[in-house]
């Protein structure tokens, strides 16, 4: 699977140049697919693939199902005749110390597509359009089509200048910067880069105390119901965990691995479940 664009800093924003789009980032991480001709879903990131959003890594997971439940597949086999050759990269998205609107911010955002028939990433206007006729959420846009001669980048220098955010209260967390060759700068408000790292702390069983409370078990219930999907134990714990990966990310995850035995949580969550749901009964 062909690997996501590369992202510079502001320092080389001079290598960009013709038309430029400017669009919002969240905080998160990159992410990737492709579709088979059958249908079936291939995810990555960084050099591991899975076959399904269950195998994901659990703050990917909420991203893999977004794709793969609103991906309009007819859309995709109408387009091209090859889809397991196109790589759309993406943003899975997670709390890096800004907090946003969770049920605003898509857990996925459409940004590139690879197109191994042309060898070349399709440009920014063109990605956009191939995201949105799949039914796939893309990042907001800032600017289009402004010249990178007039543009004053300097402006990002200051975090008063970014502009207001379309998923959280306040400022965007990040700018992307985009010409039509290729080209990606990337900007980030220095809250961003101050932003805080879990720390090796709490146990077990202390954090099933703070995340797996009965509120969020029911509020989890209410949103299986919603999907019209079975509330089970094991639906609500993966559906659980799943969304705190995300809007908790900075508090319980440290380099990319889940700050304690992630196999015991997932059972200790799923004790709490089942306890609250006899209570229910």
């Amino acid at each position: 699977m062909k690997a996501c664009p590369e992202t510079a800093t502001l320092a080389s924003v001079d290598d960009l140049s013709g038309h430029l789009w400017v669009q919002e980032l969240p905080t998160g991480g990159t992410f990737r697919f492709q579709v088979a001709a059958s249908g079936l879903v291939t995810f990555a990131v960084g050099d591991r693939t899975f076959d399904s959003a269950e195998s994901v890594p659990i703050q990917y997971r909420r991203a893999a199902q977004l794709i793969t439940n609103q991906i309009d597949r007819a859309a995709l086999q109408a387009a091209t005749s090859a889809s397991s050759t196109v790589t759309f990269c993406g943003m899975t998205t997670w709390n890096e110390g800004l907090n946003y609107e969770w049920d605003v911010l898509p857990a996925f955002v459409g940004v590139d597509v690879w197109s191994s028939s042309k060898e070349t990433f399709l440009s920014p206007d063109a990605a956009t359009g191939v995201f949105k006729r799949l039914g796939l959420p893309t990042l907001p846009a800032i600017e289009k089509e402004a010249s990178a001669a007039h543009t004053d980048f300097a402006r990002f220098d200051n975090d008063t200048a970014f502009p207001e955010s379309a998923w959280r209260s306040g400022k965007a967390a990040g700018v992307l910067l985009r010409d039509k060759s290729d080209g990606h700068v990337t900007v980030w408000q220095s809250e961003c880069d101050e932003s805080p790292s879990a720390t090796r702390g709490p146990s077990v069983t202390e954090l099933a105390d703070t995340y797996a409370t009965n509120e969020r078990i029911e509020r989890t219930v209410e949103l299986l119901e919603d999907d019209t999907a079975t509330p089970t134990v094991a639906s609500v714990r993966d559906r659980l965990i799943a969304d705190i990966a995300r809007e908790a990310y900075v508090e319980l995850f440290t380099d990319g691995e889940f700050i304690v035995s992630f196999p015991e949580f997932r059972s200790v969550v799923a004790q709490r479940v089942q306890q609250h749901q006899s209570l229910s009964e």
